[in-house]
């Protein structure tokens, strides 16, 4: 059986509200259809909430090609950064469940929601854009927690090994772009010679 529309609503609530209570409860009901249309209201809400920031009007076939476009990639990433994080929380810990992962780390990225106003806010002269800066620098604070919350309770880990394990992607993604600059420097120079 799966979840109704009022636990969900309260469990959205309880991420914004009451984020630490929400992945130390146990009673949860783990599901991926739920993480997908979390994963994909919340791109909706960001993506539109930033073409409206910007002033972009979303009325052609083009516009909505890419937001569709858009959400695919974002649903793609998603579900490759579950991948490499349960490919690597092997290291940490042997509970594993990529069901787990995708579903909490979904929850995590409620906060995205508010980046829209604040992109808004930014748009409203020099106080506004100075109260958004800051605002997002919080934000960010805020989804890292809520990210290192989710491994923590997907894995029963540390908090230190799930913010580690977290960092492992970016870690991972800076290495493997140095190592390919360094590779594509290499053969220009050596076809230079």
């Amino acid at each position: 059986m799966g979840i109704t529309h009022k636990e969900y609503f309260e469990n959205i609530y309880d991420v914004i509200f009451n984020p630490i209570e929400f992945f130390e409860r146990k009673d949860i009901t783990v599901s991926i259809r739920q993480a997908v249309g979390t994963v994909i209201w919340v791109s909706i809400f960001n993506i539109i909430g930033n073409a409206i920031a910007s002033g972009a009007i979303m009325n052609d076939i083009y516009t909505v090609f890419l937001l569709i476009s858009k959400i695919i990639l974002i649903l793609i990433a998603w579900t490759l950064t579950g991948l490499f994080l349960e490919y690597i929380a092997k290291i940490f810990s042997k509970e594993c469940g990529l069901n787990n992962i995708l579903f909490n780390t979904s929850f995590a990225m409620i906060p995205y929601i508010f980046f829209a106003p604040l992109n808004v806010l930014k748009q409203s002269g020099e106080l506004g854009y100075t109260i958004g800066v800051i605002a997002e620098m919080f934000l960010y604070i805020w989804i890292i927690i809520l990210y290192t919350h989710a491994i923590k309770k997907s894995y029963n880990i540390s908090i230190a090994r799930s913010f580690m394990l977290m960092l492992l992607p970016f870690i991972g993604t800076f290495f493997a772009i140095s190592w390919a600059i360094g590779f594509v420097a290499k053969m220009i120079y050596i076809n230079s010679i």
